[in-house]
């Protein structure tokens, strides 16, 4: 076997440096992106051996290149934007991380404008007809734990690494009530609480039942995998495939698809957008609203009930004074003007067929009442 190059040997240094801080898929992703570069090297320039001898023209250039056609030879398709985009982040990384070496390669080899920019995927859930068709496949199959954990995964909205990984006790009970599936770390390196329901509850104990049959898995997990995780994720997404073949369905259908669809019945249904974060695990709002498809029957729906029933505006405050309390302080009275005001506002908004303007200056007329009203109250208050 040929030795390593100095090249090779100090680019696998880096990555040894940062498996201090990255968890073990960063890092394995980091060892694959430099595979690549290393492959492109030894077949378009195999005298460079030596950081000091990279340029940006012919060496990384060409590898742009390199990975744009890799996979057009052997697919017919190129990578995706994302999946080059990070290749070429790694390997700008692991680059800059060679400043300090004694044969350190000139600085600007690869540039911000080299990385690709993402496209702005859209929210793919499935048709409603299509998640219909996949549910009741899946939960007509109650005695394959491959359906099992495709059925759990679309109702808690989870990814499919996530419920690889879920521990034999996930299913905790709260109060009265109320339970929660614990989701483990996953990609956002946190861990989350998913309310669940009856059919939830059914489903794990139909999976702690079937990963007793063999073949057994470690104690430890709730999904069976004696060949390990990877195979494990292998099958479910198999799986995936076969049941929505047999439910009629002829698109092809991946997994992360089912968590798209979970998070847009949610929206639909009508929860918030951060109690949706939650669910998800998301960062931030621009993160979850990826997963939701806003279609224009959603679009209508919510223009009309924004337009008959504006949030703002109701329910109106209640008086803080009763007409027959005998009580007129300055603070009641002002709040008595102010409830006024949205109290027109709100008929105005609610019927509007009758004359807009001459409501319009009712309520101006009011406003100015109560502004009146106040500096009055301030006034006397100077006074005293």
């Amino acid at each position: 076997m040929k030795p390593p190059t100095p090249l090779q040997q100090a680019l696998q240094a880096r990555i040894t440096l940062l498996a201090t801080t990255l968890r073990p898929s960063s890092v394995s992703q980091y060892r694959y992106t430099v595979r690549l570069f290393l492959e492109y090297l030894r077949q378009s320039f195999p005298d460079v051996e030596r950081p000091r001898q990279l340029r940006r023209d012919p060496h990384l250039l060409g590898w742009l290149e390199f990975l744009w056609m890799r996979r057009v030879r052997r697919t017919g398709r190129p990578w995706c934007t994302a999946t080059r985009a990070e290749h070429v982040v790694r390997l700008r990384t692991l680059l800059e991380l060679l400043r300090d070496h004694p044969a350190a390669p000139p600085p600007g080899l690869l540039r911000r404008e080299d990385i690709p920019r993402r496209e702005d995927v859209l929210p793919r859930p499935l048709t409603v007809e299509q998640d219909a068709r996949l549910l009741a496949e899946l939960r007509r199959r109650t005695d394959d734990w491959r359906a099992n954990t495709l059925l759990l995964t679309r109702l808690t909205g989870m990814r499919i690494g996530e419920a690889a990984d879920l521990s034999a006790d996930c299913l905790r009970h709260l109060q009265l009530d109320h339970w929660a599936l614990h989701v483990p770390l996953g990609k956002m390196h946190t861990d989350r609480w998913v309310p669940v329901d009856d059919e939830i509850r059914t489903v794990v104990a139909r999976l702690h039942f079937l990963r007793t049959l063999p073949p057994a898995g470690p104690p430890e997990f709730l999904l069976p995998r004696p060949s390990g995780r990877p195979v494990l994720v292998t099958q479910i997404r198999q799986a995936l495939h076969r049941f929505a073949a047999e439910a009629g369905i002829t698109a092809h259908i991946v997994p992360h698809q089912l968590r798209h669809t979970y998070a847009t019945s949610l929206l639909r249904a009508g929860i918030s957008l951060p109690a949706l974060m939650k669910l998800l695990g998301h960062r931030s709002a621009n993160m979850t609203l990826r997963y939701v498809e806003i279609t224009q029957n959603d679009l209508q729906r919510e223009f009309y009930h924004a337009r008959t029933a504006p949030r703002h505006l109701t329910p109106l405050p209640p008086l803080a004074v009763a007409p027959d309390s005998g009580g007129a302080d300055g603070a009641a009275v002002r709040q008595r003007l102010d409830g006024m005001v949205r109290l027109l506002e709100a008929f105005r908004h609610q019927h509007a067929g009758m004359d807009d303007k001459s409501l319009s200056l009712l309520v101006r007329r009011l406003t100015r009442i109560r502004s009146r009203f106040e500096k009055l109250i301030h006034r006397n208050e100077d006074e005293k």
